[in-house]
């Protein structure tokens, strides 16, 4: 492969190997640690007929927690040339998802759940939307000054 068409700034994928080890906290939590993380941080009500849904559908997150975990530290170790891609995609398929359970709630009553792990998550994707975009200025810069230079 030609360096300079895979090029990756250093930062980019050592935040997205921060952010690994980040998703395997989540998967933790979403898993091993499921009904403490539904109680506490999510806010579920499991005292209804819906407990073990909800559980089965927070623990089903938390697999794909674990998953993208080992994948991002992989990604940034072994596949560094495709981290910055993977950095610009976090934050537009959970905007996506995000408008598409919005739009599916619609007809539904408000949640009484108080969603806790949301706060961790607005900063996460800042900091993919910002390590991307730092990412790009990088690489434009640097690709100016060789061309000049």
């Amino acid at each position: 492969m030609d360096k300079e068409k895979t090029y990756v700034p250093r930062f980019v994928w050592i935040v997205l190997i921060l952010l690994g080890c980040i998703d395997l906290v989540r998967g933790f939590m979403h898993t091993v640690a499921l009904e403490y993380a539904a109680l506490n941080i999510a806010g579920l009500d499991l005292t209804t007929s819906t407990a073990t849904e909800q559980l089965r559908l927070l623990g089903a997150f938390g697999i794909s927690n674990w998953i993208t975990g080992f994948a991002f530290i992989l990604i940034g170790l072994k596949a560094k040339h495709i981290s910055l891609y993977i950095m610009g995609l976090i934050p537009v398929a959970y905007g996506l998802s995000m408008i598409a359970i919005k739009m599916n709630m619609a007809g539904y009553a408000k949640t009484s759940a108080n969603w806790g792990g949301m706060n961790m998550m607005i900063p996460y994707l800042v900091v993919c939307g910002i390590t991307f975009l730092a990412g790009v200025i990088v690489i434009i810069v640097r690709n100016k000054k060789q061309v000049s230079g």
